[in-house]
């Protein structure tokens, strides 16, 4: 026994249960001459069973059990006839049967890495032939594992190989109450069945669609290609999917996919999509930059079969659109609604800015420096219906009125004349009556005088263009033809840019940088002629206070005074008079009476109605 136990083993039994463990058998009859009883019948040791360090290794599969096999590795070198290779059997349905099988490999298409995909198929018999699987990269018909129900319900299942293609598969095999085989019986012709299942998407072949993939087009639903899904391929399918390359300006892609199952005899099946494009630029082509890019939302189902129009589109800009905008509302109504549960006095909604405008629509009268813009309604004129108090900051309400040629500055407070043509004097020969330039007005009347001036021009330069980057050259190997076992080499898939090429990207950088800037100019030159004009013809008004509370520019004055205006030389100015030493005429040319003296002395006055 020295040749097969080591010196000092004391418990024959545990080391015969040592062996048996690794794969012995101990037999219980006498070996040949120079045989191992461990062996099996008449049979030699392996050395592997007796050292834990020497790895098990055989040609064929290992097997654990009646069913599971692991190491089939199948290869394909153009053979001219499809090759069917039945590697299991699973036994027909029948009461207390639960037959089932695993099966965990790659597919591998051309012998390059980049061609291989990952993959797990789970079948069972118990209820009805089930299949639930899912690969992990490109869709691979070359090879690919079959299942054809027999006429006595037994389920064969087969590694398959097209015809003519250089390929490769390996998978271990796990399950129940299924019969494998070590060796596969191959034959070159379809098996006599029904296919039930074929992990590949070959046009022609029955078509199973795996709930959980990254393949390619299946002309079920999927428009693109290398996509992640989720579904049975309807265009119910869920998916993920990169941009195109190559595509047309403008031209949109489904990028990312949520399937709607629908509701039967209620709503049709279909889905949310949203589409990704470049080249959006206003209409102006060949736009290079992200500014470019547009992410819109649709909707399709499969009874009207169109795509609805943008739901929201999202563009590179930072700009969003949505047709009909329902925040925190339930409204189902065709208007905008913004609504926020809440106690009263609590915000609603807030738009906080320090420039630039906020219109309900179009363009309407003096644009300058407003906050807010309303458009007023084309049949009744009104620009808003308030059923509470519109509170504001200033005293009184002014009107612009136009100042005659010869009138000077005016100052807050000053009192002024009114021509007979309804013009603002300084003068007191050409008034006719009086009043008193409003200081901080709560509302102002007569904002039309810049209608002429037209519009404040939009900025056309928009964002600056990128820097561009150098596109470098995509490196995969790839098998050498001719070459078995297959020698690989580097090849570029996707040739970077030339120089020349570069060369081009830096020119048409440097070309659209330039027009960029002389777009900048042309919008501040654009803008500063905008202003010039507008602040020539605010030079033209002044905002009169015609009733409110104003300060005066008159001293020495006591709280229920008259102001009355008087010659000032050829100008105007004010003077107090106490209501008993009033006269008609000073009282019907007042501007106002006295209700406090304001911290600098001068007069603040409730303006006096006409």
């Amino acid at each position: 026994m020295s040749d097969f136990f080591y010196y000092g083993q004391k418990d024959t039994i545990q080391r015969l249960n040592e062996l048996a463990g690794r794969g012995a058998v101990v037999a219980s009859y006498a070996p040949k001459v120079g045989m191992s009883p461990l062996a099996g019948p008449n049979g030699y040791m392996n050395p592997a069973w007796l050292d834990p360090a020497i790895p098990i290794r055989s040609g064929a599969p290992i097997g654990a059990g009646t069913t599971a096999k692991y190491g089939f590795n199948f290869l394909s070198q153009g053979t001219a006839t499809t090759r069917w290779l039945l590697i299991a059997t699973i036994n027909e349905e029948g009461e207390g049967a639960y037959a089932n099988l695993l099966i965990r490999g790659v597919f591998n298409n051309l012998w390059a890495a980049s061609t291989s995909t990952p993959f797990t198929i789970f079948m069972g018999v118990r209820g009805g032939f089930y299949v639930d699987w899912h690969i992990e990269g490109p869709v691979i018909w070359q090879s690919r594992i079959m299942v054809v129900r027999r006429a006595d319900g037994k389920h064969d299942v087969y590694a398959f190989f097209d015809g003519g293609v250089f390929s490769t598969i390996s998978f271990d095999l796990t399950g129940i109450n299924t019969t494998t085989y070590a060796v596969p019986v191959e034959t070159n012709s379809t098996p006599i069945g029904t296919i039930v299942f074929d992990s590949a998407t070959q046009p022609g072949n029955p078509v199973y669609i795996a709930p959980r993939w990254k393949g390619a087009t299946n002309g079920k639903g999927l428009q693109v290609s290398e996509q992640i899904a989720v579904g049975d391929g309807s265009i119910t399918t869920s998916f993920l999917s990169p941009g195109g390359v190559g595509m047309a300006a403008a031209q949109a892609r489904d990028s990312l996919r949520i399937g709607v199952g629908g509701v039967a005899g209620t709503t049709y099946p279909g889905c949310f999509s949203w589409f990704t494009s470049a080249g959006n630029n206003n209409g102006t082509p060949n736009n290079l930059y992200k500014t470019s890019y547009r992410m819109a939302l649709k909707a399709y189902d499969t009874e009207s079969n169109y795509w609805s129009n943008d739901l929201i589109s999202v563009l590179g800009t930072g700009a969003v659109y949505i047709p009909l905008l329902k925040a925190g509302s339930a409204d189902t109504g065709g208007t905008h609604v913004i609504d926020l549960g809440g106690v009263q006095n609590s915000d609603i909604f807030t738009i906080n800015t320090s420039v630039g405008f906020r219109k309900c629509s179009g363009d309407w009268g003096n644009t300058s420096g407003a906050a807010m813009i309303v458009m007023a309604n084309t049949i009744t004129g009104r620009s808003s219906n308030n059923k509470g108090t519109v509170n504001t900051m200033g005293n009184d309400y002014a009107e612009y009125i136009f100042k005659s040629s010869i009138c000077g500055i005016i100052a807050p407070g000053q009192i002024v004349g009114i021509t007979a043509d309804n013009k603002v004097t300084d003068q007191w020969s050409d008034a006719v009556m009086f009043s008193i330039k409003s200081t901080a007005p709560s509302f102002v009347g007569g904002d039309s005088w810049a209608n002429d001036v037209g519009s404040r021009p939009s900025p056309q330069a928009g964002p600056a263009p990128s820097q561009p980057l150098r596109r470098e050259d995509v490196i995969t190997q790839q098998p050498v033809p001719g070459t078995n076992p297959p020698e690989y080499e580097d090849v570029v898939t996707e040739p970077g840019d030339t120089d020349d090429e570069w060369a081009e990207k830096l020119t048409a950088f440097a070309t659209a940088l330039a027009a960029h800037n002389t777009a900048l100019q042309q919008d501040a030159t654009a803008m500063a002629a905008f202003d010039a004009a507008l602040e020539t013809e605010r030079q033209k008004v002044d905002r009169i206070a015609i009733a409110g509370r104003v300060p005066v520019n008159v001293l020495g004055t006591l709280p229920g005074d008259y102001i009355v205006p008087v010659q000032d030389g050829a100008g105007i100015k004010g003077i107090a008079v106490h209501e008993d030493d009033l006269s008609m005429k000073q009282y019907l040319h007042a501007v106002g009476r006295v209700i406090s003296i304001e911290p600098d002395g001068r007069a603040y006055v409730m303006v006096k109605a006409v």
